[in-house]
């Protein structure tokens, strides 16, 4: 079930991996808390105070007083742990039963500094969040303790297991009871993996043959294949490009491929505002046929959509008003790539309708995963099929209003009745007759004493 509000009188329960012990507060506070944002950051410390020794179902307690410990509002505490279980740092779990709605909210470990900055998705992020100055000073202090020199003549001579204990070899071999029965009552639980495999139309084996001879270690390639995948799919990067991109991220003392330097070199020159004189499609939305067909205006931006990549779709229509595309909205769209639930031309669509077509200065995570979700729920993965379900909302939208403002001109249209007063009762001719003379006489007697007042 994906909740899209977060309900104060839902239960909760408060569970942890069994890897949770390596959980590490200065990680979390300087790898994690930048990308998360303040809320994100003390939600996960109130659910990690709620953590009680043998949890049960029945031990539930109601969100609200989630929302009270964090002091935040519905929608800003469903974005936090939105935020935290896309990190990894949350595994949201929901039942409906006898006693109502319940989920529980299984906390996981930090990774070491090592395997963050290893991790695609989240050292982009934070690298774009906190700028390249504070990312290297946040490397050097993770690895302080190391040797700022490693001397390549050292060699390792420390012992094996085997040299120093020994074991029943038939327990080696046949497994004993008491630890096939712990095994089976608590499986061993994997990390959840933040990144996918990337399918699209790259050529890999062109880059390859592109590079093939340049100086540049061939295995680096292999192993950062997904990181070079995934920066491709945000900003559109054919193979020559890439092929350029990839050379000036390598280091000239040892021939290998640099990550970090990749990635900051990719942020760098991707970091642009278009001019306004680029036009991705027009504001007004998209005329409605009766069959929900595609008109002209519709195909044109179909195809802008396919022709851009994310990032740089989203920078052109905020080039168009001046504007710049935030981490924040890297971080949202890197989330839908990442997902492959959509095409690219699906979430360009997305993104026009919440920026153009909707006039909103930003995309906010809330709005585009509410959006998303509901298309995925409905079929909708390719961008025609958007275009399609953006026009039957918007005629849904509109015979809605038209409904509701009968409603309301119905509602006011009272006929009003109000009391006449007695002397519209008289008949006319009666209110023609003239005064006789001692009526004259009576009323000039009045005015007389009231002058005299």
């Amino acid at each position: 079930m994906t909740a899209t509000t977060f309900d104060p009188q839902a239960g909760y329960v408060v569970t942890a991996s069994t890897a949770f012990i390596s959980f590490n507060d200065q990680t979390f506070a300087t790898f994690y808390q930048p990308i998360l944002g303040p809320i994100a950051f003390s939600f996960f410390y109130a659910l990690k105070a709620r953590l009680l020794p043998n949890p049960t179902i029945a031990n539930r307690t109601l969100q609200s007083d989630l929302l009270a410990q964090v002091n935040a509002g519905g929608q800003q505490v469903m974005e936090a742990l939105h935020r935290l279980e896309a990190v990894g740092l949350v595994q949201t779990y929901f039942q409906h039963d006898d006693m109502g709605d319940v989920y529980v909210y299984d906390l996981q470990p930090t990774l070491t500094p090592e395997k963050f900055l290893a991790d695609n998705l989240l050292s982009i992020l934070l690298l774009e969040e906190i700028g390249e100055e504070a990312f290297d000073r946040l490397i050097k202090q993770s690895r302080r303790y190391k040797l700022a020199s490693p001397n390549t003549s050292l060699t390792n001579v420390s012992h094996n297991f085997f040299e120093e204990f020994h074991i029943n070899s038939q327990s080696i071999t046949e497994t004993p009871q008491a630890i096939l029965t712990a095994r089976k009552q608590s499986p061993v639980e994997k990390q959840p993996q933040l990144t996918v495999g990337m399918t699209d139309d790259f050529d890999w084996p062109s880059l390859i043959h592109l590079l093939a001879n340049q100086p540049i270690i061939s295995a680096d390639l292999e192993n950062n294949r997904e990181l070079i995948l995934l920066e491709h799919q945000l900003y559109g990067i054919d193979e020559p490009t890439m092929k350029t991109l990839v050379l000036r991220s390598i280091d000239l003392q040892n021939n290998h491929f640099n990550p970090k330097k990749f990635k900051q070199i990719v942020a760098s020159t991707y970091n642009i505002v278009y001019s306004s004189t680029t036009k991705v499609a027009e504001k007004k939305t998209p005329t409605i046929n009766e069959d929900d067909k595609l008109t002209s205006k519709d195909r044109k931006l179909l195809e802008t959509a396919k022709d851009y990549s994310p990032v740089e779709f989203l920078q052109v229509l905020k080039g168009q008003t001046g504007g710049y595309v935030t981490s924040g909205e890297r971080h949202i769209l890197t989330g839908l790539v990442a997902q492959e639930k959509l095409t690219q031309d699906a979430i360009n669509i997305l993104t026009w309708y919440v920026i153009s077509d909707r006039e909103n200065s930003t995309l906010t995570a809330n709005f585009v995963d509410a959006i998303a979700n509901n298309w995925i729920q409905h079929g909708v993965i390719s961008g025609e099929q958007a275009i399609v379900q953006l026009k039957t909302f918007n005629k849904r939208s509109q015979e809605k209003n038209k409904e509701a403002k009968t409603s309301k001109k119905n509602k006011w249209r009272k006929t009003i009745k109000e009391q006449m007063p007695e002397w519209s009762k008289k008949d006319t001719s009666e209110l023609m007759k003239k005064a006789s003379s001692q009526e004259i006489a009576k009323l000039r007697e009045r005015i007389a004493n009231r002058n005299k007042k």
